[in-house]
């Protein structure tokens, strides 16, 4: 799409300069196009389903509550994820509902930096965008090596439960690692724009049908059931801390993490024809469905628990596997319970890298990188200097498993605070001054929260800063180096590297978005 912006310049006068903000296309083994030519990602490459298959396929809430039952059980108990579920539910909702509000009037791949901008006051817009988008595509970075981590953790598990002499090594670690990070390049380049829609779609599927055949084989198999005291009133405290109200926060976490990267509906918004109306309503589904969905399906395994010292001590590496086993009494349905929970989780690592792609790829655009011509190369739909780069960070932080154990496992805690801040500058500049300029321009907008957007904005801004508040806790106590929370380190060493980018390179070259921010005094000219 092209089009002409109209500028008035201090005199009035009107000064207009031609723009394509188009994306290079170049075919594979075409090599670098010597012209330049820009040529757009295929904008009817997703409609809401395809869209909404993805996302919630990305997410997998109930993968990511179920394998993280260690920490729920020992934190808080089943009462932390039970209601935290819940809460933390409708807070993630306020917090896309929020950002409906922008994505009705601005769909974009850039997100959360170009909603900032275009709600920044001038004076300060280049740095509160560049420090979103920053955020954004950091948390997406960890965020494919935390998802990458988990599915590691799963493939051990099955090991484990079919040779108990396994010794897992931190090299043997490493090279499962490796392979559930290349999952996300070679789905995503290896097969074409049409069979990966293909793929999210089957991934949705049976992330639902798997999901049920396990709830109600377990519930059905399980003897005994856990009561309904244990399930729906029961509080654990294993944590070290004086406090059952930390205990419980830190229980808390899992449902934060849970809902992480649904902001991949906004990444690919410029491929949907009709993204201002279909794509706050596939990011609102994706929310509520992805919930409720996941809320069922935990509950249904904490009743399957039959013996609660064993789930916590078992050999498996993770206690849904000696759940499994307590209730089938089989190595081979354990196994396909845990295969199932890996294929579709693995589509985490994969969404994360989409989403980073398409980031750098507006970054390049708006001229936050440097050689952005590269990172808007695309082929097979995809752009694809963005996702090699992605992976390639993905797997430099995961060597830091060959040091304590303790800091691979804080690789969710540290993706969470990034994708949050990112997610909450939005929110805090439509509540700080943002939403008169929209209500003033767009009134007549597809999604306008009316009164209700103020208390979503406040709402999502008060849950992100409790949930990076309880992140930077230590999750046991006394704390040692086997179990310190790094997560703290994560977050300062990526705000040094900020800072320092910040100052020695992005402030003297970044101006704010090149693209046509829809609250400036532009008028824009269509050439479709």
């Amino acid at each position: 799409m092209e089009y002409e912006e109209t500028y008035k310049s201090g005199s009035g006068d009107k000064i207009t300069t031609p723009q394509e903000l188009r994306v290079t296309e170049i075919p594979i083994g075409a090599g670098q196009d010597s012209h330049g030519d820009i040529r757009p990602l295929d904008k009817h490459a997703f409609n809401f389903w395809s869209v909404f298959s993805l996302a919630f396929s990305c997410i997998n809430s109930w993968v990511a509550l179920v394998v993280s039952l260690t920490t729920i059980l020992t934190a808080g108990g089943p009462t932390a994820v039970v209601y935290g579920f819940i809460y933390a539910t409708l807070c993630t909702m306020a917090n896309v509902l929020s950002h409906g509000e922008m994505f009705a009037v601005f769909p974009t791949a850039g997100g959360q930096y170009h909603w900032a901008a275009m709600l920044s006051p001038p004076r300060y817009r280049a740095g509160i965008s560049w420090f979103t988008g920053m955020s954004n595509v950091i948390g997406l970075w960890l965020g494919i090596a935390a998802a990458a981590f988990l599915c590691t953790n799963m493939v051990t598990s099955i090991i484990l439960v079919n040779n108990p002499d396994f010794i897992l090594t931190p090299a043997k670690q490493y090279a499962i690692f490796i392979a559930m990070t290349m999952f996300a390049p070679l789905s995503a380049l290896g097969v074409g724009s049409k069979a990966n829609r293909r793929l999210e779609m089957g991934l949705m599927v049976l992330s639902i049908v798997g999901s049920l055949v396990i709830i109600i084989t377990l519930l059905a198999k399980a003897s005994p059931r856990a009561s309904g005291s244990f399930v729906f009133a029961s509080v654990t405290n294993a944590t070290g801390w004086n406090s059952p109200v930390i205990a419980w926060l830190i229980g808390l976490l899992p449902s934060s993490y849970a809902f992480i990267g649904f902001d991949i509906v906004y990444h690919v918004s410029e491929e949907m024809p009709n993204a201002k109306k279909e794509g706050p309503t596939a990011a609102n589904w994706t929310i509520a469905f992805s919930g409720i969905s996941a809320w069922v399906i935990i509950v249904c395994v904490l009743f399957s628990i039959s013996d609660l010292d064993r789930v916590l001590g078992t050999s498996y590496g993770l206690p849904f596997a000696q759940i499994c086993m307590d209730a089938t009494n089989s190595k081979a349905a354990t196994t396909i319970f845990i295969l199932i929970l890996l294929i579709v989780f693995s589509n985490a690592t994969r969404g994360n890298t989409i989403s980073a792609g398409r980031t750098l790829m507006a970054f390049a655009r708006d001229g936050m990188l440097p050689y952005g011509s590269i990172f808007m190369t695309v082929k097979l739909g995809e752009p694809i200097y963005g996702i090699i780069l992605s992976v390639i960070i993905a797997l430099l932080v995961g060597l830091v498993q060959f040091g304590p154990a303790a800091a691979f496992n804080s690789l969710t805690g540290g993706s969470t605070i990034f994708f949050f801040i990112s997610y909450t500058v939005p929110c805090a500049c439509m509540l700080f001054g943002g939403r008169q300029k929209l209500n003033k321009l767009f009134p007549n907008r597809q999604h306008n929260l009316g009164k209700w957007g103020i208390i979503c904005n406040m709402i999502s801004i008060f849950f992100v800063v409790q949930s990076l508040v309880i992140y930077v806790f230590p999750a046991a106590r006394p704390v040692t180096p086997a179990n310190m929370n790094y997560v703290i380190v994560y977050a300062a060493f990526f705000s040094v590297v900020l800072v320092v980018l910040w100052y020695g390179y992005a402030k003297k070259r970044y101006q704010g978005p090149r693209v046509k921010l829809p609250t400036e005094d532009v008028v824009p000219h269509y050439d479709e």
